[in-house]
């Protein structure tokens, strides 16, 4: 590509902010995601997907840990165990694409009893769903494979801060990405979006993983939709002005890059849309199938957050238009770099 570095970077930032414009539409319609995403932006600097990407691509090298968190309890009054198809599809998602752009090991941090979600959208992400250690041996030895690991994170705060400091320890994370993570509130406590208590013995206490982020040199990433999860507490005056229930709900657990989407998934999308484009490429955004990873994930009992019924939607956005959402950024990024030259 004959263009200069300079030329570079303003060909990726249109993309970025395409992207952002794609990622972040209000299917909500409740005016709150406008509020949030514009906070997010005035903070960043810079269109919030290419900015995660490139905050990833200058710290993540092949054979790093990446953990990617999720798993947010839903409906917690009726027992654990229950999820949204808004988390584990943007996660495995994104563990996909970090697998295949950057050569990471994808660790994947959850709840014991939300692990199934995480593990069957892995496996239709294309992933092999193994132990830490092999996850580890995947990418640093001799042959390579393509796997994430699963890392249950506990419900107690004694044990989680054990486990918590162990990966930090062990591992090594160079990233932290938390995808629909609900965080504590200023009550303590995390929250829905509607301004419900999660019951709190279901919650894993993942939150440490970023308040000692910054002890051990790792890159957060957050992302959300609501203002009340892990890694938005950078926008917490914005969701207080923004929600009827902001001040309640607002995240206290802060992040480096707060990305904000119509849905956490949809924030996901775009961030491994824009690792693709820094690489000039759409190929392995384009080979991701995003509809089993949705609809295994809707099969194992995961549920919309629009219906709250068990079905392959979105935060109550189709599958259809899950689907077109990933094929209008790779189309976006596909034309801007055409329309620059090419590679």
């Amino acid at each position: 590509m004959n263009m200069d570095e300079k030329g570079v970077r303003n060909l990726m930032d249109r993309i970025g902010w395409q992207v952002d414009q794609v990622m972040s539409l209000d299917t909500a319609g409740k005016g709150i995601l406008p509020e949030l995403y514009k906070e997010a932006v005035t903070q960043v600097k810079g269109p919030l997907s290419m900015t995660a990407a490139r905050r990833l691509r200058e710290v993540v090298s092949a054979g790093d840990v990446v953990g990617i968190i999720t798993g947010f309890p839903s409906r917690s009054f009726l027992g654990p165990g229950i999820s949204e198809t808004d988390g584990p599809v943007g996660a495995a998602f994104l563990a996909r694409m970090v697998e295949e752009v950057l050569g990471a090991v994808p660790i994947i941090i959850t709840e014991t009893s939300l692990a199934k979600y995480s593990s069957v959208c892995a496996l239709a992400a294309g992933l092999l769903v193994t132990g830490i250690e092999q996850a580890l041996l995947s990418k640093r030895g001799s042959v390579k494979a393509s796997a994430a690991g699963i890392l249950c994170m506990p419900t107690d705060e004694a044990e989680a801060q054990r486990v918590t400091r162990g990966f930090f320890e062990t591992l090594c994370p160079k990233a932290l990405v938390a995808v629909e993570m609900p965080s504590r509130g200023s009550d303590g406590f995390g929250h829905t979006a509607g301004g419900r208590r999660i019951v709190d013995e279901y919650l894993a206490k993942s939150d440490y993983l970023f308040d000692w982020a910054p002890e051990y040199g790792t890159l957060r990433i957050g992302l959300g939709d609501g203002g009340n999860e892990m890694g938005m507490g950078n926008l917490r005056e914005a969701t207080g002005r923004a929600s009827p229930v902001g001040h309640d709900i607002a995240a206290v657990t802060m992040s480096d890059v707060p990305v904000v989407g119509a849905s956490s998934n949809w924030a996901a999308y775009g961030i491994g849309a824009c690792l693709g484009a820094l690489e000039f490429s759409t190929k392995a955004l384009r080979r991701v199938d995003l509809a089993s990873i949705i609809r295994r994930c809707a099969e194992e009992g995961a549920i919309d957050g629009g219906s709250l019924r068990p079905e392959p939607f979105v935060d109550g956005t189709p599958l259809d238009m899950n689907l077109a959402v990933v094929d209008m950024m790779a189309f976006l990024i596909e034309k801007a770099i055409e329309k620059s030259g090419g590679v």
